[in-house]
């Protein structure tokens, strides 16, 4: 694959981002413009890369019969730009080849992925804003970074999206997840524990890390589906869309603007099934009560309230012990097309850990899934999604 760095101060993270793919198993292969040499020189690149680095420099030396920059393009699976200045991005959308990395995207035939860095009013100008919607009318995918703070010290968009986002998109364009399934389709996931206020600084919750929803959620976006997670934690960013939630309900509204346009409904959160009747405004002095007694009603029932909306619906049973029965009558109850049950109590397998034991209970079958990653759960998961939304 290829690596396409130009001259903007985020070629830093692309160093990163280059180590990953190395890590990964793939085979990265730098190219730079003159202007990212200032920032980062060829050297690091190669070093991280284990391959030497093209450049304008070594743009016309002839090899095999082929110039450089037909040979890279068609040696390589995938190309990514990172970061994609403005000046690139215009280039690229005039179909300039004015030096190596253009050219080589020229002649490239592969999915091409650009990663825009720049300050927010260059990213905000209409010539920008004309120029992606030009790469994306051709099926580049455009991946953006979350509004912060840039190099300049301003706030605003133009950021580069992060490593781990980029390693993500790279891999699902190598799955060629257009032919997919789940290609095009939304799908919404929910993760980690809500928490229900007791007041401004306590609340009930749950142990749950939120791991296997995220682990969902990367799978379906690897699998090319429009992804959106619903989740209690702190995203990382994700090259999805995030919606950060705290209590029942507010999962619960954001399910609810989201679940019309989705296909697929993944209910991996663990949503408390209890809260305070009335929290608190401030905070409860401890000082002026020798005991607290909390009167909990219950909150509102997410997945329940999803019945009748058309998207294929899975649910998760969390049960302390082997009540894989109480799973299925859960199914029935929930009317969801799968349930997945797991035992939180199994050695190594329960909230906060790294992998899972599951049993994904179908209408007509049960799989089970003895104890492995969650990355690799979620795609047994999303398995028989698959053949479920074959079989509807």
């Amino acid at each position: 694959m290829l690596v396409g760095v130009t001259g903007g101060i985020a070629a830093y993270k692309a160093v990163e981002l280059v180590r990953g793919l190395a890590s990964d198993g793939l085979q990265p292969r730098v190219v730079m413009t003159a202007a990212a040499q200032r920032f980062v020189t060829p050297l690091t690149f190669a070093a991280v890369s284990q391959a030497s680095v093209l450049h304008d420099e070594t743009a016309w030396q002839a090899s095999g019969g082929w110039f450089e920059h037909i040979e890279a393009a068609r040696a390589a699976r995938v190309m990514i730009v990172a970061p994609a200045t403005a000046n690139t991005l215009a280039k690229l959308a005039a179909g300039m080849a004015d030096n190596l990395l253009c050219a080589i995207a020229l002649a490239f035939r592969g999915p091409l992925l650009v990663a825009p860095a720049m300050n927010w009013a260059m990213y905000e100008h209409p010539a920008t804003t004309e120029n992606l919607r030009r790469l994306r009318e051709r099926g580049v995918e455009v991946i953006l970074g979350e509004p912060g703070e840039l190099a300049c010290g301003e706030t605003g968009a133009g950021r580069m999206a992060e490593p781990a986002a980029l390693r993500l998109a790279v891999h699902r364009a190598l799955a060629g997840t257009a032919a997919g399934p789940l290609a095009g389709k939304k799908v919404v996931v929910t993760s980690g524990g809500t928490r229900e206020a007791i007041d401004a600084v306590r609340y009930v919750g749950n142990r749950s890390s939120g791991k296997m929803g995220h682990a969902l959620a990367v799978e379906a976006y690897l699998r090319g589906a429009g992804v959106v997670l619903i989740t209690t934690e702190s995203g990382s960013g994700e090259p999805y869309e995030v919606v950060p939630v705290e209590s029942a309900a507010e999962m619960a509204a954001a399910v609810r603007a989201h679940i019309a346009a989705a296909e697929v409904l993944v209910m991996a959160a663990a949503v408390a099934d209890f809260k305070p009747r009335q929290g608190a405004l401030g905070k409860i002095a401890r000082a002026e009560r020798e005991t607290l007694t909390l009167e909990l009603v219950p909150t509102v029932d997410v997945l329940g309230e999803t019945a009748g909306s058309g998207a294929f619906r899975v649910g998760f049973a969390a049960e302390a012990g082997p009540e894989l029965q109480r799973a299925r009558d859960k199914r029935l109850a929930k009317g969801v097309d799968l349930l997945v049950f797991n035992d939180i109590t199994a050695d190594g397998v329960g909230f906060g850990a790294d992998d899972n034991e599951i049993t994904i209970i179908g209408p007509s079958r049960e799989v089970h899934v003895p104890r492995r990653s969650k990355a690799a759960c979620a795609a047994v998961v999303f398995d028989e999604i698959e053949t479920g939304l074959a079989e509807r």
